[in-house]
């Protein structure tokens, strides 16, 4: 009855995300007590109140365009389109077209980058971004960008990477931009 009811949540979450979820049946059926407490974790990576939905999406894809360009990065783009966020801006992410975003997306964005390579700029955008939304869109920030990185290496480790790929906003196909930020 169990394995049923595992079952049909990742069925779910499939279609939601539209990515396959064959890495966490694998999980559940090497070590149930560890896909238990990983399920714990996923809603922890979806926490948003006080960031702005744009906001929080694109941090959410510069953090795992930094470990993934393939389905983990399709599946963040998918959830963001479901929850509204408008195309052109997460084309603009997808394709890191700093241009096409306004100052404070723009800004998440960077940070995002920044934190995800380790590179002290992070240090310059913090306040600012702070002065925009407050402590908690900071925490926010923090919880969306170490999550959003936790599955392309659950799914690396459990045999599921993939290669970069072409990614699918609405009707549109486009080529991630993998340049890197100092490069750009």
């Amino acid at each position: 009855m169990l394995k049923a009811f595992v079952e049909k949540s990742l069925r779910r979450q499939e279609e939601i995300t539209g990515e396959p979820t064959d890495f966490l049946r694998d999980i559940y059926e090497a070590a149930p007590g560890g896909f238990w407490r990983f399920a714990l974790f996923v809603p922890m990576s979806r926490y948003r109140k006080r960031l702005p939905i744009e906001a929080h999406a694109v941090a959410r894809i510069a953090a795992v365009h930094a470990e993934d360009c393939g389905p983990c990065l399709q599946t963040v783009v998918n959830m963001a389109s479901s929850a509204g966020v408008p195309a052109d801006i997460l084309r603009a992410a997808v394709m890191r077209d700093l241009g096409a975003m306004d100052k404070r997306t723009r800004t998440v964005f960077e940070f995002a980058e920044a934190i995800a390579a380790r590179d002290f700029r992070s240090e310059e955008l913090r306040p600012l971004i702070e002065s925009w939304w407050g402590k908690a869109a900071i925490a926010e920030l923090a919880l969306a960008i170490a999550s959003t990185r936790v599955f392309p290496t659950v799914k690396r480790v459990m045999g599921y990477g993939q290669a970069c790929s072409r990614v699918v906003i609405g009707h549109e196909t486009v080529r991630a931009d993998l340049a890197s930020p100092r490069a750009a």
